[in-house]
């Protein structure tokens, strides 16, 4: 179902539509020292990019990186996925508030995903 969402975003995207503000949630159960992975529709030469807007706010799992996959490269304006790795480092739950947005822009961000985590 994600991937759906995120296929529809990226057209409106590409097609330059305006995107009202969505928020999606996703849940995880993991242990200490284990990973996972989102997968986010993205497409950064439009100026969008995903941010992890309450870092600070987490103490029971950090990002281990992120980087962007293009859906075909050299296409201008093209779009693709990004990918956030996380790995659980502490006991407790953790709730992570990702934002899709210009960071020169004001306003609501185009999308929110939401993440719960548990940490055993």
């Amino acid at each position: 179902m994600m991937k759906i969402v995120g296929i529809v975003v990226l057209i409106c995207i590409v097609s330059g539509c305006k995107i009202m503000s969505k928020i999606m949630k996703t849940e995880f159960e993991i242990e200490i020292g284990e990973t996972f992975q989102i997968e986010l529709a993205s497409s950064p030469s439009t100026g969008y990019s995903w941010k992890w807007v309450n870092k600070d706010d987490v103490t029971a799992v950090d990002t281990v990186g992120h980087h962007f996959i293009e859906s075909g490269p050299g296409k201008i304006g093209g779009g693709g996925i990004e990918i956030w790795n996380f790995k659980g480092i502490k006991s407790g739950s953790a709730v992570i508030k990702l934002e899709y947005n210009r960071y020169w822009e004001s306003g609501p961000a185009a999308n929110v995903e939401i993440i719960e985590v548990k940490v055993k």
